[in-house]
């Protein structure tokens, strides 16, 4: 049995790398690409995820309940990369951009204006956000305290100035011509999001300032990994740092609780102390979308957090809600049925790969020069970093209609003045 445990281990590994091959293989990239600097940027913690939260706070890698969410997870991504090679075969992915209309094209200078406006919409978010909450002084004298309990009935405002930031930086990012003069920038940007509190955005500007070194090719790539990488996670430890009295090892294995408590719930499910939900986390997961400035009488139960109410009582209303990884979500509602139902019946691969394709292969993100409204859009979706974090679908579909439209009257403005 043990050596079973040790393959799926292992298979779990070497699916962490498989980015790497479907990148080359699929999408004709080179081993540094803007998808495998994402999986580099991600390894520590996905390596951490998986190992080490269960070494210090499981059963040991060896526990049945463990070894089980590591298989669902397994499971998943084997889907998921079935799905990617089923989705580069298919005609519809080359043209399933095209549904998108062309929306006009815009010069480096265009992007470079709406890159100063939308920060400029991310201050005006961020400073309602403060001063709702206690001011800007409050906030930023505990960031991270603030991040976790001010949050709670201004959440549209945080979604706000999250996006605004991301637009802003990724707009900065393809109308830069000149690698110095995008990293100096980019610690103004570094420092904007930091403010509000997410360890995980900190990371994901990071990688998109990565891409875009890569974009311009005019940087050892490498070397900007070995610099870099260390300062993006020495500002995660900071902020982690800043909610504990002092740092150690043991203190930031706490944090990757993903696997041990996924254990947990599969530990109880086996031995009969859970039921199933029969559909009631998929069916309440979309009160996440609903703001509760809008709505004050939405649940704080909801969704994933049924399962962690069991076992974090009152967690959700103050905040806490520790994640569990190895499919819980998918397996709390209908078991392993419902893990491959939720995998294979997925239509986010085909979506995502048809986007990849068009971005990369067409080498649309990798070219510098004017942009179409099309572009924008694919590629907004998939390199801004933390575009339309806690917003729902619906006010994403808005939000870039938004882009567009303001795009087009700043351009159709400044032609105004200039035949003036």
């Amino acid at each position: 049995m043990e050596a079973l445990y040790i393959l799926n281990l292992m298979t779990a590994v070497a699916l962490m790398f498989a980015p790497f091959w479907w990148s080359r293989r699929l999408l004709d990239q080179g081993w540094l690409n803007p998808v495998t600097l994402m999986v580099i940027c991600m390894m520590p913690i996905d390596f951490f995820r998986l190992f080490v939260g269960q070494m210090y706070l499981g059963d040991g890698l060896i526990a049945p309940s463990y070894q089980f969410a590591v298989l669902m997870t397994n499971l998943q991504q084997s889907i998921t990369i079935f799905l990617l090679v089923l989705a580069s075969q298919l005609k519809i992915t080359r043209g399933l951009p095209s549904l998108i209309p062309r929306l006009g094209q815009y010069s480096t200078a265009d992007l470079r204006r709406l890159s100063r406006l939308f920060f400029l919409l991310y201050l005006a978010a961020f400073v309602i956000l403060a001063i709702r909450t206690g001011g800007v002084g409050s906030w930023l004298s505990d960031i991270r305290g603030s991040y976790i309990e001010k949050r709670e009935g201004n959440g549209l405002f945080y979604a706000a100035a999250v996006s605004f930031l991301s637009i802003s930086y990724f707009f900065e990012g393809i109308s830069s011509s000149r690698s110095r003069g995008f990293a100096l920038r980019s610690l103004i940007y570094f420092g904007a999001i930091y403010v509000l509190g997410s360890k995980g955005f900190v990371l994901q500007f990071f990688i998109f300032s990565l891409i875009i070194f890569h974009r311009q090719g005019q940087v050892n790539i490498g070397r900007v990994l070995l610099i870099g990488l260390p300062a993006a996670f020495t500002l995660l430890l900071i902020n982690f740092a800043s909610q504990r009295e002092a740092l150690d090892f043991s203190g930031v294995a706490e944090y990757f609780d993903y696997y041990p408590n996924a254990a947990m719930y599969y530990a109880d499910y086996f031995r009969g102390a859970i039921s199933l939900f029969h559909g009631e986390v998929i069916l309440t997961s979309f009160w996440e979308y609903v703001p509760r400035s809008f709505f004050p009488d939405k649940p704080f139960v909801y969704g994933i957090l049924k399962v962690t109410e069991i076992y974090y009582p009152g967690g959700a209303e103050s905040g806490n809600t520790p994640a569990f990884q190895g499919a819980v979500p998918q397996f709390a509602d209908f078991g392993v049925p419902g893990v491959l139902f939720f995998a294979l019946f997925n239509w986010v691969p085909l979506v995502y790969f048809a986007g990849l394709r068009y971005a990369l292969q067409s080498r649309f993100i990798l070219s510098q020069g004017p942009m179409t409204g099309r572009t924008i859009v694919v590629c907004l979706l998939l390199f801004a970093p933390s575009f339309g974090s806690f917003l729902p679908l619906g006010l994403v579909i808005l939000l870039l209609l938004f882009i567009v439209a303001l795009s087009k009257f700043l351009q159709m403005a400044r032609r105004t003045l200039l035949a003036v």
